[in-house]
């Protein structure tokens, strides 16, 4: 996880997905991840989220009609 901590970039994610694995084995160290990230990359982590809910939530709607 140091390893993690050093590389705090959206970039380093996708080159190196094992980072991910971790993230997901440890919230907490997700956490510090997404603190240590610039506002910017903050940013377009909220944006992705918030356009997968909104998918999920219009999948929802159609499956139940």
């Amino acid at each position: 996880m140091e390893n993690e901590l050093a590389n705090t970039s959206l970039r380093s994610l996708i080159s190196n997905p094992s980072q991910l694995a971790d993230i997901i084995k440890d919230p907490k160290s997700g956490i510090d991840f997404y603190k240590n990230l610039t506002v910017k990359e903050q940013q377009y982590i909220i944006f992705a989220a918030a356009a997968g809910l909104i998918a999920y939530g219009i999948y929802l709607g159609r499956t139940n009609k």
